[in-house]
């Protein structure tokens, strides 16, 4: 192909992609071709009693909501300050053109000076859902438990939550639609295939290859594949499973909502936002909640028995703080009167990423990049690993008693263009990149496939914080993200970034002419490029986020709620969402939230003695 031709087929090529995404952006938040099913909305009125209030339809309120409701005689009420999910959060391929929209919280974090100088302005965006579902509705759909060891660390803190307990849990979720891992025994007794959230593994055919070049090239370097990262082989690289079946996402409001809607005793109310629990200053009960209505209207609604939060680890914080319950230096700065002296909003734990890129193959055949993106499955291959590095730093790591893995690897494949429209808008709007840093990005990516690699870093031990700013409810949180406070966490990104460069070394890479993308980084233009102290002010200034925030309302005597998620000195009042986690866990954290939700259910129907029945096998 002429060089002329083929300029011509590539700005044909961008300018069709350009269109395209407007098409898809347009579709990705109409409400009109969404298929229908989902739960009507209940008009809530001033004064309206119910047995149980549920704040938040995520990932954890929808599940103990719905499972609350399966006892007839309790009137249970969940509200929501979204409403039902687009197209774009139905269809799994579209969830990237649905951040900045109204179905986003649209939340900033703040990084400290010095860190991160390639985000504009110092901060990073954190994605959440707002609709029904919540981030389970707009979240990469990757299904990841974690490991055991997770678990029975929460178990030192609050009993009850080892792994052997809460495996039941996940099972009971589970809807497993991979024969492949019943096959094997021992992956078989991890999983179920009778839960509501189905679970899958993209089928499509094209993606197979570059699945292979990925595991084969991790397994040059020292890291095996593995059937699956939630089998009772962990350590290693695998072809994730994801939260979607049969060409629709299997979020919360999927798989838990829309069966609960046919309840007699289940009540559903969309934009509707609580803005303060209500606290007797006699008694210390949660009694009710103050709710906003659209965007003026002000209710009240009140509890009987209790009153269950599962707004996130940003927004519970938040309307705890508001309502009394928090440290009481931030309550005393905002002349709020303090209910409860607990650490809220401390313990801020989220994982950072850092993205390595290797471009491949220079002849690569553009024309692949102009088709139409698969909007039914997951939109690029991906591989998923635990792995640990085998050097001073692991075993430096033994030292802080933590033999979990430390890194997480997320791979996805670009072909020629990709990144000219999509990547350039994912690497500017979501992830609040320069544009020094995108376009050296899409450069590489312009005549050549390029592997994009984001290292997550799994158990970080610097920690943030989330407050607010004012008292009025509207205005948004103050979310410090606290990354790479403690320099160990610098040294184990730096000495994992520093062991993916050695990919460019194995068989593919070689035959092609592969070669590590040099983008350029803010901060480190003078320093010489592949050295020791390169690769450090690299991680400290290329860092993003995997927006997995959790732990700022922890379990434990010493945090926010106990081992059955009640908070600390207040009657009548839990906490069911990520908040919770005392440590956040070895892999994403939406299906563990779920989980969650789950055990909570049964928690809280133990103790009114109701009884329910979580089955152990499959």
């Amino acid at each position: 192909m002429s060089y002329n031709l083929l300029s011509t087929k590539l700005l044909t090529g961008v300018t069709w992609q350009s269109l395209l995404k407007l098409i898809l952006r347009v579709l990705a938040v109409s409400q009109i071709i969404t298929p229908a099913g989902w739960p009507p909305s209940y008009h809530l009125k001033d004064g309206a009693v119910f047995d149980f209030i549920v704040v938040g339809a995520g990932s954890g309120g929808a599940v103990v909501a719905a499972r609350l409701s399966e006892i007839y005689h309790w009137k249970v009420l969940l509200i929501e300050a979204g409403g039902d999910p687009p197209f774009g959060s139905v269809a799994p391929g579209l969830f990237q053109l649905l951040p900045g929209t109204e179905y986003d919280w649209n939340y900033k974090g703040h990084l400290d000076p010095g860190i991160g100088l390639s985000h504009p302005g110092g901060f990073l965006r954190i994605v959440r859902g707002k609709m029904l579902g919540g981030t389970s509705s707009i979240n990469y759909e990757i299904y990841s438990r974690g490991v055991p060891e997770d678990y029975d660390r929460w178990n030192v803190v609050a009993p009850g939550w080892s792994w052997k307990s809460v495996l039941p849990y996940f099972k009971k979720l589970e809807g497993m639609r991979d024969s492949s891992v019943f096959k094997d025994s021992k992956n078989a007794e991890l999983h179920s295939s009778r839960g509501p959230v189905a679970v899958s593994r993209s089928l499509h055919k094209e993606f197979e290859k570059t699945d292979n070049i990925m595991l084969k090239s991790f397994q040059e370097i020292g890291v095996k594949t593995v059937l699956e990262n939630n089998g009772p082989e962990n350590y290693g690289i695998s072809r994730p499973h994801f939260t979607f079946y049969n060409g629709r996402r299997s979020s919360t409001a999927e798989a838990y909502l829309k069966p609960a809607q046919y309840r007699e005793n289940f009540y559903l109310t969309k934009y509707a936002r609580a803005i303060k629990v209500h606290i007797d200053p006699h008694t210390l009960r949660a009694y009710g909640v103050r709710v906003m209505l659209g965007k003026k209207m002000i209710i009240n609604v009140y509890a009987k028995n209790e009153i269950i939060l599962a707004a996130g680890s940003i927004d519970t914080p938040k309307l705890l703080l508001l309502s009394g319950v928090g440290p009481k230096e931030t309550l005393k700065k905002f002349n709020i009167t303090i209910e409860a002296d607990l650490p809220v909003g401390k313990n801020l734990q989220d994982h950072a990423g850092f993205p390595i890129t290797f471009a491949g193959q220079t002849n690569y055949d553009i024309s692949n990049s102009f088709s139409l993106p698969p909007i039914e499955t997951y939109p690029t291959p991906l591989q998923n690993g635990f792995i640990t590095v085998d050097s001073a730093v692991f075993h430096e790591f033994r030292k802080y008693g933590d033999s979990r893995p430390q890194l997480q690897v997320v791979n996805s494949h670009k072909g020629a263009v990709a990144s000219i429209d999509t990547g350039l808008g994912s690497c500017n709007i979501i992830e609040n990149y320069d544009d020094e840093y995108c376009l050296s990005l899409s450069k590489s990516n312009l005549f050549r496939e390029i592997y994009s690699i984001s290292m997550l870093l799994l158990h970080p031990l610097s920690k943030g914080e989330v407050t607010i700013r004012s008292t009025n409810p509207i205005d948004k949180p103050l979310i410090k993200m606290g990354y790479l406070r403690h320099p160990y966490d610098i040294l184990v990104a730096k000495e994992g970034i520093k062991f993916l460069t050695n990919l460019v070394n194995t068989t593919y890479y070689r035959q092609v002419g592969g070669e590590i993308v040099k983008v350029k980084v803010k901060g480190c233009e003078n320093l010489t490029w592949g050295s020791d102290a390169y690769w450090e002010c690299y991680v400290v200034n290329i860092i993003g986020t995997f927006m997995h925030p959790v732990g700022t309302c922890r379990m434990g005597q010493e945090g926010v709620v106990d081992e059955r998620l009640r908070v600390h000195g207040i009657y009548g009042l839990r906490i069911v969402d990520a908040s919770i986690m005392p440590e956040i866990i070895s892999g994403n954290p939406n299906i563990p939230v779920m989980m969650i939700g789950e055990k909570a259910a049964d928690i809280i129907k133990e103790d009114y003695g109701e009884f329910t029945i979580t089955y152990l096998d499959d």
